[in-house]
């Protein structure tokens, strides 16, 4: 009986860690609406669903198109900066992560042409590598959908990046085990 019972629960344990979770992400960014919707299902059941408001609490000051691309610059430069500090983790993540769909569709425009040009060049490299470095580090198992639309008459800059992509869930403990011990650990006990 005791065997038996055993026996049970260490197959149940054992297609759970062999079980995929898939996560169905979508990021919305242009001046109105900036969400990220986030949903997690286990064999097709959904266990999570949420959609998250990314825009900043206070949207009624007015800035300019330039302060907007500026402070994307910036942004993206942290956020390079901090994929180059945790490159091992970023690659241990990535490794194991298999992508079913991936799109990713911009409209931008300066409303000058020749600006809107250079931008639009600036925006397709970024998504390029960004999607090099996807395909390079985790298995692409559809084409991805990349768009750039130039508007040249217009002031305007929409985004979106819809992604589904899964992972076991016993890889993803092993991916969880490998940060938690490769972040550093806190100097001082917190009593």
């Amino acid at each position: 009986m005791v065997i038996g019972l055993f026996i049970v629960v260490a197959i149940s344990g054992i297609l759970l860690l062999l079980s995929r979770i898939k996560v169905v992400c979508s990021v919305t960014l242009n001046p109105n609406l900036q969400t990220l919707y986030l949903a997690v299902y286990v064999y097709r059941i959904r266990l999570l669903e949420r959609s998250i408001d990314l825009s900043e609490a206070d949207t009624d000051q007015e800035q300019s198109f330039q302060e907007v691309l500026s402070l994307l610059h910036k942004s993206s430069r942290n956020f390079i900066q901090k994929i180059r500090n945790f490159y091992e983790v970023a690659t241990l993540v990535l490794e194991r992560l298999r992508f079913h769909s991936l799109s990713w569709h911009t409209e931008v425009g300066t409303g000058k042409a020749h600006t809107t040009g250079m931008v639009t060049g600036g925006i397709w490299s970024v998504q390029g590598t960004v999607i090099g470095l996807l395909s390079a580090k985790s298995h692409l198992d559809c084409k991805p959908s990349i768009e750039v639309t130039p508007f040249f008459n217009q002031k305007r800059i929409d985004s979106k990046f819809d992604c589904m992509f899964s992972i076991r869930i016993g890889q993803a403990i092993y991916a969880l085990l490998k940060i938690i011990r490769k972040l550093p650990a806190k100097r001082e006990a917190v009593i």
